[in-house]
């Protein structure tokens, strides 16, 4: 609901860019719950997302230092995580046997995700700033530190893959099941 008022509050009283931004974040508010993933992801990654998406509204990020890369670092774990999860699934069902990411496998993975999530993200900032909004904030230093705390996000999110895939409330049907081993 938050993310209804939000991306209704930005079409009537803010911008088009900020309305983007918020159609943006619808996305993000619903892929944990299509997934399937359990609600100590989805509740987390659900606030992030909105938290982060406001504060760019807000301008939070060039006018409270160090706030970027609190949000880089958040954003990009529990990002990485749904990253995992929605590979799961897609090997789940090509009939590929893949870990459940309880071992190294999986926080690699995840923090691989979380760090190619990080290079995409960037680009669409840089390309935001060159041909949308000038007043969108990049330079190298921000870049790098926006990569780098992103990167040590999903690193960390990895490690906790275990509490954030426990019991999901994605039931695999029967031809998953044989499929998988």
């Amino acid at each position: 609901m938050a993310g209804l008022v939000s991306f209704g509050v930005a079409a009537v009283f803010l911008g088009l860019v900020e309305t983007a931004v918020f159609a943006l974040a619808m996305l993000g508010l619903v892929l944990p719950r299509f997934l399937g993933a359990r609600a100590a992801l989805d509740a987390p990654f659900g606030v992030v997302v909105l938290v982060a998406a406001w504060s760019s509204v807000l301008d939070l990020y060039t006018t409270v230092p160090g706030w970027d890369i609190v949000i880089h670092f958040l954003t990009n774990g529990l990002a990485a995580v749904v990253a995992f999860l929605l590979f799961v699934r897609l090997t789940a069902r090509s009939g590929s046997p893949v870990s459940s990411g309880s071992d190294l496998s999986g926080t690699v993975l995840t923090t691989s995700f979380g760090l190619s999530i990080g290079v995409l993200w960037e680009f669409a900032e840089w390309m935001g700033h060159n041909f949308v909004d000038a007043s969108i904030f990049v330079n190298y230093d921000d870049t790098i530190g926006d990569l780098a705390a992103g990167g040590l996000g999903s690193f960390v999110a990895g490690t906790l893959l275990g509490f954030f895939t426990a019991h999901s409330r994605w039931v695999p049907t029967r031809s998953e099941l044989t499929s998988v081993d």
